[in-house]
């Protein structure tokens, strides 16, 4: 009786968790719109990271002195982790935005798709992990699918589509530097260390390409951090109340919501090539997030 009980428990915190995830996957593309925007009226790529990550880290103080007093404890005992981890989601963050100004939201979104195939191949040299034939070739039939989207060589081929690509690899980078962790660090303790050392690496290149910032800008930069910060908690809830290998895969419903907002916002739709890519991509993914069980 006691298990029969705890299972409609299980599935109500696992249907929270599906929630959770594809809530915030479906809200994540407003901060590419804020970014596009800024791009669009001559903000650059260097100058947005600067903008969200300030505010964010103004946003985010007030709740490491409520919550988490202890939290430079860990920057000093792990400074090699918590740059890395710092450092690899500014560089990803710049690269995106720099995408931005040349493509559409959702083909950006599609080509940074590849982050799963990086974090199978970095997590081999870096964190020693197996990896199986039936990944190896995920992995294969993933970078075709990607070859795909980009196609180099043809009319269609966007230069832009290297820094979405540099986007996926840092995203990688930053997913294996999570892994391999700070130890004791809660998430919102992380969350400070992405956007203090962002904001310390990317302020002396953001003066060079400064422009002023006036307060419709500032609107931006403010909705871009908060929806940020509250896409990044709702997160890691979800793989609170959810099994990774149920959660995982619901990333890439973040598809949808970079098409809808292409299309709303800008009128940009993928055309029928890149999304057969996309769907290829997400299916090769999903097919490896299952692999990591296996021996």
């Amino acid at each position: 009786m006691a298990q029969i009980a705890a299972n409609p428990a299980a599935s109500s915190r696992a249907l929270t968790g599906v929630i959770l995830m594809c809530t915030a996957m479906l809200v994540v593309p407003l901060v590419d719109v804020a970014a596009k925007t800024l791009g669009d009226k001559g903000f650059s790529p260097y100058q947005i990271v600067f903008l969200r990550m300030l505010v964010g880290t103004v946003l985010l103080i007030p709740l490491l002195l409520r919550y988490e007093r202890g939290v430079m404890r860990h920057a000093a005992r792990h400074p090699r982790s918590v740059f890395m981890i710092g450092s690899s989601i500014c560089i990803a963050s710049v690269c995106f935005f720099m995408a931005l100004r040349y493509m559409s939201i959702a083909d950006a979104v599609a080509i940074s798709f590849v982050q799963p195939f990086f974090v199978t191949i970095l997590s081999k040299l870096f964190l020693k992990e197996h990896v199986n034939t039936a990944r190896w070739i995920a992995l294969v039939i993933g970078f075709l699918a990607t070859l795909m989207i980009i196609r180099p060589g043809s009319s269609s081929f966007e230069p832009a589509s290297i820094f979405a690509l540099g986007a996926g690899f840092f995203s990688a980078l930053y997913a294996i530097s999570l892994r391999r962790g700070i130890p004791g660090a809660s998430g919102l303790a992380i969350t400070f260390f992405t956007h203090i050392v962002s904001l310390i690496l990317i302020t002396p290149i953001a003066a060079i390409y400064w422009i002023p910032v006036l307060g419709e800008h500032w609107l931006l930069a403010i909705g871009m951090a908060m929806i940020g910060i509250s896409v990044q908690y709702m997160i890691v809830k979800a793989y609170e109340f959810g099994e990774a290998s149920l959660i995982a895969p619901l990333s890439y419903t973040e598809m949808i919501g970079s098409v809808v907002a292409s299309w709303w916002f800008f009128s940009q739709v993928p055309d029928a090539i890149t999304m057969i890519g996309v769907c290829i991509l997400v299916g090769c993914a999903i097919f490896t997030s299952y692999q990591t069980k296996k021996p």
